[in-house]
């Protein structure tokens, strides 16, 4: 079943022979065995190749848990590798690049949110000019908080660059900054699954129309002396055009522009209009959460620890055509600028669509056990899934059936609108029925606009589905108000989304305890805590809001679950309720509360910590050298509040490390 290839630039290709459309959907478990094995026997960028069937995919990996850190002389530090795709001969129906971070033991995380990219550099072998094409964006998050069992993946289609990936390409992953790379980086993954089949279109070629940082808000060197228009002339079988801009703000001006101010961005095709977008983003449901920065500030299309997405236009032209594409940025100037746009323009030109009816399931966004869709999983009901258009004609009715694997599917007749290459979540009625274990969940569409898809290889789908938690169906909520309490509310629904008990912003008041004795009949529920402020019931850098809590306890008083204060702008939380059901040990132990306060502080902090049940605890704090400065022990605890005195300390960012049932949470505290 393996063999191994020749080695290639000093690489080795290990080949897995499979039926890899079975491989691929497998449960995570399997994946890991098959991955762990791989890591025993190759240190290197692997690939593995599936015997060429439709459906089938190939798995390729540039970078494996490969230890990332800045290079403060240059501000970026580069790490390329030659990998090995399959042939030019294989045709990719779609290609998803899976990015992940780790703490690299024993160093820390990386401390701050900083620019990385994965480029395409060069193809065909080493003495082939460099391409520098842009793959992905990504901006680091603020790691000195995260322990060792820090983890985030996250997906990005990258179908558009098929035509690049095939045979030997050069993939490097580029990690900017000038924090200390001594005891700080990030431990970095970079795969790709290629799953073989007929593409949505055809690709023909390849153009970059913008690509840097350029200058924002300076009078004498405006940004349009970047932007300026571009005329194509198309391929005579040019169908399909698409320009992807992949755009971010940074610096700060008088104005804080560009990372926290929102400007408008507009595109011009032919000298029309086409396209209007605020180069922002929201970012109070960020999947990692809580992070040592200002995470939950807005900015400028991007936040920490996430990817910078690119935007997408899609044009229907006339093969060998000429055309005018111009980007606009809203006008602005300021005295003393330092702003800038990292930008990147890439314009793909494509054949004519290869079918008129063609939908497919694109995500499973619950139940699943995906990272960036972990705010709203797991999840007991309400599955979820994204259909995509990739045909000619738009789909009005899809005919979707969904189930756990082995019990009996439900049917959903959907009806809507969905253009060419658009999307549309789908929410399918019913509940999740976990019968036993995690599990394997499965969609399909079964026909589309009343027919057979003509491309049925995407219709069906799978995910990992795991178990929401079991509370008594007599439990109390309970939550305490901080400073700001017209910034908050909370609901609780049951299975069929009525709202079962719900306490509206401006009803509560400050410093408040409110107490929610809920009597439930057994089934689904969803809890949810919202802050129109961004940033949680405490946030570090927002001293003034104070602090607030939200838990579920027993009857007996006794903490059932503990909810993190620092959630953003929403928390959402779904459980079971049964009679008698009591919250395992693993998940009472996991969800330990820490609030650091003053923060900032002149000297005194005070560890207000609450433990599931008591046991014993050690709080210390280091300083910003990471040498351990204060220590305190206690040998049976479960709540209280611990204090230190730091005023000898030098001023700085120390953290606030509690380590109890083997659990370790950190928070960041500023000596002023």
């Amino acid at each position: 079943m393996f063999a191994l290839q020749q080695p290639i630039f000093g690489f080795f290709v290990l080949k897995l022979h499979c039926n890899c459309n079975t491989f691929f959907h497998q449960p995570k478990s399997f994946h890991m065995l098959v991955k762990k094995l791989f890591l025993i026997l190759f240190s290197v960028a692997t690939t593995l190749t599936c015997a060429a069937s439709v459906g089938d995919t190939t798995f390729v990996s540039s970078h494996t848990n490969d230890t990332v850190v800045t290079n403060p002389n240059t501000g970026s530090n580069g790490y390329p590798n030659w990998v090995v795709f399959p042939s030019a001969s294989t045709n990719y129906r779609k290609i998803i690049l899976t990015l992940t971070h780790r703490c690299p033991s024993p160093m820390s995380c990386g401390e701050w949110d900083y620019l990385d990219y994965i480029y395409i550099r060069r193809t065909g072998g080493q003495n082939n000019p460099s391409q520098d094409i842009e793959l992905a964006r990504y901006i680091t998050p603020y790691g000195n908080t995260f322990n060792s069992t820090f983890k985030s993946s996250w997906t990005l289609d990258v179908t558009d660059f098929a035509s690049f990936l095939h045979d030997s390409v050069e993939i490097e992953y580029i990690h900017t900054g000038y924090e200390t790379n001594v005891g700080r980086g990030w431990l970095v993954s970079v795969d790709f699954a290629l799953i073989e089949g007929t593409p949505v279109m055809n690709p023909i070629a390849f153009k970059r129309l913008w690509h840097g940082s350029f200058p924002y808000g300076n009078a004498s060197n405006p940004i349009e002396n970047y932007l300026g228009a571009d005329t194509v002339t198309l391929n005579f079988n040019t169908a399909n055009l698409r320009l992807n801009v992949t755009q971010s703000g940074h610096g700060a001006d008088a104005n804080y522009c560009a990372e926290f101010c929102s400007k408008t961005r507009t595109i011009y095709f032919d000298n029309s209009l086409v396209d209007t977008k605020q180069v922002w983003r929201l970012c109070g449901t960020n999947p990692i959460y809580p992070q040592g920065g200002t995470w939950v500030y807005d900015r400028a299309n991007w936040c920490p620890g996430n990817w910078v997405y690119p935007a997408v236009n899609n044009f229907a032209v006339a093969g060998g055509s000429t055309h005018i594409i111009d980007m606009n940025m809203q006008n602005y100037n300021v005295t003393s600028p330092s702003a800038n746009y990292v930008i990147e323009g890439q314009l793909f030109e494509f054949g004519p669509l290869n079918n008129n009816i063609d939908a497919a399931i694109d995500e499973i966004l619950a139940p699943t056990d995906k990272f960036e869709f972990s705010r709203s999983n797991p999840t007991c009901n309400n599955p979820k899934i994204r259909i995509k258009n990739n045909g000619s004609t738009a789909i009005t009715s899809a005919t979707i059936k969904y189930g756990l694997v082995g019990e009996p599917e439900s049917t959903f007749n959907w009806t809507g609108s969905i253009n060419t290459f658009a999307t549309a979540d789908v929410d399918l009625p019913g509940l999740i029925s976990y019968t036993s274990g995690n599990r394997i969940f499965k969609a399909y569409i079964a026909d589309v606009n009343n027919t057979a898809d003509q491309y049925v290889y995407d219709d069906t789908a799978y995910s990992n589905a795991y178990v929401p938690e079991v509370m008594d169906t007599v439990f109390i909520l309970l939550v305490k108000t901080n400073n700001y309490p017209t910034e908050n509310g909370y609901k609780l629904y049951d299975e069929n989304n009525n709202i079962i008990v719900q306490r509206l912003p401006g009803s509560m008041a400050a410093n408040t305890i409110y107490r929610d004795t809920i009597h439930a009949t057994p089934g689904c529920y969803r809890y949810e805590i919202t802050d129109s402020g961004d940033d949680g019931l405490y946030w570090w850098a927002n001293s003034a809001q104070g602090t607030g809590y939200h838990r579920i306890l027993r009857l007996n008083n006794s903490i059932a679950r503990n909810f993190e204060r620092d959630f953003g702008s929403r928390y959402s939380y779904r459980f079971v309720s049964a009679p008698g059901a009591v919250v395992g040990i693993n998940n009472q132990e996991r969800y330990a509360d820490i609030v650091v306060y003053p923060n900032p502080t002149k000297g005194i902090i005070n560890a207000d910590i609450t433990l599931t049940s008591a046991s014993p605890l050690e709080v210390s704090v280091y300083n910003p050298l990471g040498q351990r400065v204060a220590v305190q022990n206690r040998t049976n605890f479960n709540a209280g509040i611990i204090t230190f005195d730091l005023e000898n300390q030098p001023k700085g960012v120390y953290l606030v490390k509690v380590v109890a049932n083997d659990q370790v949470k950190v928070q960041r505290v500023v000596l002023e």
